[in-house]
C-alpha cells in the first residue's frame, strides 16, 4: 500500500451531528453568553469579582445540575451537554467558564455520586 491508495473518497465520513437538543442547547448557552458574560467578562476579571447573579441565571436555565438525574433537581443531560455548554460559556469567558466547571462537575458530581438520601 502507497498513499496514492488512500483518498477522500475511499474514507469513512465522520457524522459530527450533535442531534437537535445539543445544537438547541449550544445556541441558547451561545446567545446567554454574549449577552450576559462576554460585556462583563473583562470587569469580572480585573475586579476579581465572582458574578452571582449569573449563576442564579445560570441554575434557571437548567446549567448547573445539567448532569444530575431529574429526581435530584438536574436536567440530566448527560457529560456531552455539559462539555457543550462549557465551551460556550468559556468562549465569553475563561475564568466564569472555569468557575462553572468547578460548580457544575466537580462540585455538584461529587455530592450527586457520594452524598446520601439522608443529606
Amino acid at each position: 500500500m502507497n498513499a496514492s491508495d488512500f483518498s477522500i473518497q475511499s474514507m469513512p465520513s465522520l457524522d459530527f451531528n450533535l442531534g437537535e437538543e445539543i445544537d438547541m442547547l449550544r445556541e441558547t448557552v451561545r446567545s446567554f453568553s454574549a449577552s450576559e458574560i462576554a460585556p462583563r467578562a473583562h470587569t469580572i476579571d480585573q475586579e476579581n469579582e465572582f458574578p452571582l447573579d449569573l449563576w442564579v441565571k445560570l441554575g434557571k436555565m437548567g446549567l448547573l445540575g445539567i448532569t444530575v438525574e431529574e429526581e435530584y433537581g438536574g436536567t440530566n443531560m448527560g457529560y456531552l451537554a455539559h462539555i457543550i455548554a462549557m465551551e460556550e460559556i468559556s468562549r465569553a469567558s475563561g475564568s466564569v467558564g472555569l468557575s462553572y466547571v468547578d460548580h457544575s462537575n466537580i462540585n455538584i458530581n461529587q455530592i450527586r455520586l457520594n452524598g446520601t438520601e439522608a443529606q
